[in-house]
């Protein structure tokens, strides 16, 4: 059996379908996402949403979880603190929820 285990994505769609289409071509039959769906990329909501679909078991990020309050961001730099509240604002309630 091929795991493939992948993280740190922060909403980069044109990379995770990269990584996905990769590991379908090296044969791999199940996949770990090691958190940071989202953060700082121009596409959170579709990135959430292939990784949910494809249930795809996921170990919450950093990121992930600051966007669903989970996590206080008074540590957080400049940049990301703005990635938290862009991305609130951009993905679905939906996608909200399995951040959680």
């Amino acid at each position: 059996m091929r795991y493939a285990i992948f993280g740190d994505i922060h909403a980069n769609l044109e990379a995770l379908t990269a990584v996905l289409d990769f590991c379908k071509k090296q044969g791999v039959d199940k996949y770990l996402c090691l958190g940071d769906i989202v953060g700082y990329g121009a596409n959170p909501e579709e990135c959430c949403t292939l990784v949910r679909e494809l249930k795809i078991p996921v170990v919450a990020g950093n990121h992930d979880w600051a966007v669903c309050g989970k996590l206080s961001i008074e540590f957080f730099n400049t940049y990301a603190k703005q990635a938290v509240y862009w991305t609130r604002d951009a993905i679905s309630e939906e996608n909200m929820q399995f951040l959680k």
